[in-house]
């Protein structure tokens, strides 16, 4: 789905500056924000910043943490019971599966659509895709980043909201929300486009300081042609602050560390991510996108070297990621001697699920009616198992929690705000459209519903 948001990159800015981007379609987010809240929630709070982890594409829930033997699983994916109510692929999966204890599973997922383009946008949204206000919807990051804008310190020198590995076509943006909102994103398998090297520093100040100048008489105007151009120059300053020597090491990842983490780009943007939250430098959401879950064929096939099949690499990149992550962020601590993982909240989502029994390519559908979520850190309870599916994880036959249904993407969304301080009732009434902006909607695809925080999951 390409869902044509505009695409104006921090590099774009920094090569061009201001003055390149007068006509650019900044409308929508310039316009003056109403934020209220009909019933004021309480949000748990505990978590400083956020990584969450997309599998693109969609995990099959029986072959990661809802494992199940059936007649097409491999026998080297040694799914082992590791206690009571979840078992594992010790052979694909070898290190999370010994730290189980690190993090929970919710198996009682439904995803409200099997098409990805609709699932992508609504695990980053909670809602359907609108052409009609497609310039104007902001994705979670966005939501997260403008709500912890006053929390910036005069020394934070990364961005809000950062993005890695994802797609321009699939990744959402900040709609109506100031750029300051607005997500970094970059390829973590290439040298950032933004940090500059010593050698250039002295021309890039000319430079700047020259187009200041010249933008100059624009910004000073009160007209809504001046606010425009303050506005990307606030969105400019961001890019620039980026430049900060104390950046460079944050995205230097040795070859040693790479891996450890797998030498995957999963591997390479966790390892990043453990970085931004030890730089302490303003970071509040962090995207990760792991893709090639879309295993529609030879999910188990091998080579002649050996080597696995589809399923094999990811369940193997993603098990060096997240084990490697949560083990540093556990075992690393901020400057008052407290552990990263206390203040950080990690969820790992998919589109939705997969299709038990293969298809006639040797690959698993789309299957929305069970899936799987992990979170771990920020108060979750590790080894917390939520939710049971049926033998062949195909229907949802214990939702394992308070709501008494299927967790969904709102749910989860839900208990992101609440777990990041964040009164999910929220809405902004002053909207291009004129249509309220809630943060999270109760009108499902199936009719009203109260969603709510997955408390479970906490201690």
């Amino acid at each position: 789905m390409n869902t044509n948001v505009p695409k104006l990159t921090r590099r774009d800015l920094l090569r061009a500056g201001g003055l390149t981007v007068a006509g650019y379609s900044l409308l929508p987010m310039l316009q003056p924000l109403n934020v209220a809240a009909k019933e004021k929630a309480k949000p748990r709070g505990g978590a400083e910043v956020c990584i969450y982890i997309f599998l693109q594409g969609g995990a099959a829930q029986m072959d990661t943490f809802d494992a199940k033997e059936a007649p097409e699983t491999p026998e080297d994916f040694d799914i082992r019971k590791i206690k009571q109510g979840l078992s594992m692929p010790v052979g694909t999966m070898p290190m999370l599966s010994e730290r189980t204890d690190k993090f929970a599973v919710v198996r009682s997922n439904e995803a409200w659509v099997s098409e990805h383009g609709q699932a992508t946008y609504y695990v980053q949204t909670g809602r359907m895709f609108s052409p009609a206000r497609i310039h104007e919807i902001p994705s979670v990051g966005s939501v997260i980043a403008y709500e912890k804008l006053d929390q910036r310190k005069d020394t934070d020198f990364l961005p809000p909201f950062i993005s890695m590995d994802m797609d321009p076509d699939f990744q959402v943006g900040c709609g109506m929300l100031p750029p300051a909102c607005a997500p970094l994103n970059w390829d973590s398998h290439m040298a950032p486009p933004f940090l500059l090297p010593e050698s250039e520093r002295d021309e890039f100040e000319i430079r700047r300081q020259l187009l200041s100048e010249i933008d100059h008489q624009w910004r000073e105007e009160e007209t809504h042609r001046g606010r425009i151009f303050s506005d990307i120059e606030e969105y400019y300053r961001s890019a620039y602050r980026l430049s900060d020597p104390k950046a460079a090491p944050i995205f230097d990842i040795s070859p040693e560390e790479h891996k450890r983490y797998g030498k995957s780009y999963v591997g390479k943007a966790c390892a990043m991510a453990r970085n931004v939250i030890e730089a302490d430098a303003g970071a509040k959401f962090i995207f990760i996108n792991h893709s090639s879950w879309d295993i529609h064929s030879w999910a188990f096939e091998k080579g002649p070297d050996g080597a696995g099949g589809h399923q094999y690499n990811v369940n193997r990149q993603l098990d060096a990621a997240l084990a490697n992550l949560l083990d540093d962020l556990e075992e690393r601590t901020d400057e008052n001697g407290r552990p990263l993982i206390e203040k950080t909240f990690v969820m790992v989502v998919g589109d939705f699920g997969r299709t038990p029994g293969l298809n006639a390519n040797g690959g698993r559908d789309h299957h929305p009616y069970a899936g799987v979520t992990v979170f771990a850190g920020a108060g979750v309870q590790g080894g917390k198992i939520i939710g049971a599916t049926d033998e062949i994880a195909e229907k949802i036959i214990d939702p394992g929690w308070h709501k008494e249904r299927s967790v969904y993407p709102d749910d989860v969304l839900v208990t992101l705000y609440s777990v990041m301080g964040v009164d999910w009732t929220k809405k902004i009434t002053q909207t291009p459209s004129g249509r309220a902006f809630e943060y999270i909607e109760h009108l499902s695809p199936k009719g009203p519903m109260q969603f709510g925080e997955i408390s479970e999951i906490f201690a």
